[in-house]
């Protein structure tokens, strides 16, 4: 049995890990210089609501400080969302994100499946508008994870737009979207006065590399949701070193660019050598991971050489044969590529 997550490499003799969607670079170096010169600071409680996070990520993010909420990791929010609403219905376009559909269960929610189709490469459509009525929270992830794809600026608004006039949640998981470009053109963040119902999620994971310190937030301008969901979490959520990181990682002016344009370099390479006949089909990735099709065996073929990549057919709307693997950095992708061809 395949894990259900990528970056799964306990008990595995694992060289390279392209399973997990983590900045290439690593964790800022003001980060880690803040981890070092905080450990004594563990012996003290953390700041219970994160007041001097929340207020670096209001005046990073263009929102006030009140719109933030901090979670021990994107998937605590998304729990804490499920948890808070306690919805009948909930809808997913997938394939998608495992945790939306283990949150919605856990908190005793029918899930509604909304397939993506293959031939339009997985993009959404405003065909799913009409599935809004008599749905209490939507999950959507722009760009959408496996897939990458991303979903157009004008049918994000009509979608907010419509669950405004059906009283639906629209959770817009953003996590990888600060690794594009062409973030602000795509975001919602600046509009989340404008829809009531709306609830951004994103983290400092998978941009800033620290998946272990646990630390994502949620932004959103309806008070009574967010008392909610506060209500719904434990106290203490985020440690002083997840804190601490978090401001540190704000400070560091050009990490988000070097980050991109690495991305953008490295992901041409793969791009490139897996058009050679690596890769059955390739979908256009606009994110840091790419989705495609292979021979079925790719996923154990790899794990043999000690490189581990996410194999997707445990995806709803997805079958063996699906593949995701993180770009990272050149020798990284080279001994991928070479591992590969050798298949």
């Amino acid at each position: 049995m395949k894990p259900g997550h990528g970056g799964n490499r306990f008990n595995q003799k694992i060289i390279y890990d392209f399973s997990a969607n983590i900045n290439p670079l690593g964790m800022p170096e003001a980060c880690c210089a803040a981890l070092q010169a905080g450990i004594k600071e563990v012996e003290q409680y953390p700041d219970f609501y994160g007041g001097k996070l929340r207020r670096a990520i209001g005046k990073a993010e263009g929102v006030r400080p009140e719109q933030v909420i901090l979670g021990n990791g994107a998937s605590e929010l998304i729990y804490a969302l499920c948890y808070a609403l306690r919805p009948k219905r909930v809808l997913l376009s997938v394939p998608a994100f495992s945790e939306y559909e283990a949150a919605a269960a856990a908190a005793g929610g029918k899930v509604c499946y909304w397939k993506l189709r293959e031939e339009t490469n997985f993009s959404l459509s405003s065909e799913i508008i009409g599935q809004l009525a008599g749905t209490e929270l939507m999950f959507l992830g722009n760009p959408g994870n496996p897939t990458g794809a991303l979903t157009k600026p004008e049918l994000l608004s009509e979608i907010a737009k419509r669950c405004e006039q059906t009283g639906t949640v629209l959770c817009v998981d953003e996590c990888f979207l600060p690794f594009l470009e062409k973030e602000e053109q795509l975001t919602l963040k600046h509009r989340i006065r404008e829809f009531p119902h709306l609830f951004i999620l994103r983290a400092f994971t998978k941009i800033y590399g620290m998946p272990g310190l646990r630390l994502g937030y949620g932004l959103t301008a309806n008070e009574e949701l967010a008392g909610k969901m506060r209500d719904c979490l434990p106290p203490w959520n985020t440690s002083v070193p997840a804190q601490n990181a978090g401001l540190a990682a704000l400070t560091d002016g050009d990490f988000l660019e070097r980050t991109r344009r690495l991305i953008r370099q490295e992901r041409d390479y793969l791009l490139e050598e897996m058009s050679g006949g690596l890769a059955d089909k390739i979908y256009h990735p606009e994110a840091n991971f790419i989705f495609f099709k292979a021979r079925t065996d790719l996923y154990d073929r790899l794990l043999e050489q000690g490189i581990l990549i996410r194999a997707c057919g445990d995806y709803p709307g997805l079958e063996p044969g699906y593949f995701r693997i993180a770009v990272r950095g050149h020798e990284e992708n080279a001994a991928l590529i070479e591992a590969w061809k050798k298949l």
